[in-house]
């Protein structure tokens, strides 16, 4: 993708909201704000963040931090993110807000520790 999301997924996986939410606002800077698809991009990114300060037990990154969702009901999540991604008649911002969640799921899959 646009960002090289290795270290936010990281931060975000020891729950380090304050350095997840540092690496978030430098990075941004290489995002183009005109474009729409890297605006959502970066709203999923923030939202992210928001909810892991928040500690909100019902959001969906809290739940996968806490193993509350099982390997399936993840992967039933990025399977409708990356869908909604390529269905081109959905709005440019919101293409790119289910991008970054493919990404942050797919690294997060990754990272496996």
């Amino acid at each position: 993708m646009m960002l090289d999301i290795k270290p936010f997924v990281k931060l975000i996986k020891q729950k380090d909201a304050k350095k997840s939410r540092e690496w978030l606002e430098t990075s941004k800077g290489s995002l183009d704000p005109k474009d729409d698809f890297q605006k959502g991009y970066l709203l999923a990114l923030q939202g992210m963040v928001a909810a892991l300060e928040s500690g909100g037990e019902l959001s969906a990154i809290n739940k996968i931090l806490d193993k509350k969702y099982a390997q399936v009901q993840v992967t039933e999540l990025s399977k409708g993110a990356r869908s909604r991604a390529a269905q081109k008649f959905r709005a440019k911002d919101e293409q790119g807000f289910n991008a970054a969640w493919v990404d942050f799921l797919n690294e997060l899959a990754g990272e496996k520790s």
